[in-house]
């Protein structure tokens, strides 16, 4: 590839017929020359790329044939471990079937265990419920009895309560009339006393 070509006289003498001075002239060719001619490929720089490429291309065709050969070997792997892994499926889904028939035995002897609690259990309630009814007719019967003797007790009581106020009646009358005396005793004596007075 050939380089782009640049004429920097003409350019400056162009620039200073614009009216800008040589010096500035000179800066502005100069800036726009490395503008244009930098990052410019040669036939040198192509030729350089393309044996770059060649060689990528030899590398990843290595390393495709390397991946392939990673690849049939992983394969032959993940086939044994598959048939492995199913080999131990077949074993745990054995395990878990005699395991399964186990618990199922447990499970039936469980029933027979329950079956034979609620057999118990109503009898035991049934008993229960016998002597719960034997304990209420005699703790009837009991109160029955104490709600007597407390009625006797309270016909006795209101027989007393009644003695004590015909008791307390005759004490206020004897108290009535001796304080009936008391006065008439004291009206006299004063009688007296007022009468002997001069």
């Amino acid at each position: 590839m050939e380089l782009a070509t640049f004429d920097t006289l003409t350019a400056a003498a162009a620039l200073r017929k614009a009216g800008i001075e040589e010096a500035h002239a000179a800066a502005i060719v100069q800036t726009v020359r490395s503008a244009v001619t930098e990052g410019v490929s040669t036939k040198a720089d192509v030729a350089e790329v393309k044996a770059d490429i060649g060689e990528l291309r030899a590398e990843v065709k290595a390393d495709i044939t390397e991946v392939r050969s990673e690849i049939a070997e992983v394969r032959a792997e993940v086939k044994a471990d598959i048939t492995e892994v199913r080999s131990e499926i077949a074993e745990v889904r054995a395990e878990v079937k005699a395991d399964i028939a186990e618990v199922r035995s447990e499970i039936a002897e469980v029933k027979a265990d329950v079956a034979q609690l609620r057999t118990e259990t109503k009898a035991d309630i049934a008993a229960l419920r016998a002597e719960t009814k034997a304990d209420i007719a005699e703790l009837r019967a009991e109160t029955k009895a104490d709600i007597g003797e407390v009625k006797a007790d309270v016909a006795q009581l209101k027989g007393d309560v009644s003695a004590l106020s015909s008791r307390v009646t005759a004490i206020q009358w004897v108290i009535g009339i001796q304080f009936a005396l008391s006065l008439a005793m004291a009206a006299k004596l004063f009688g007296l006393v007022g009468g002997a007075a001069p």
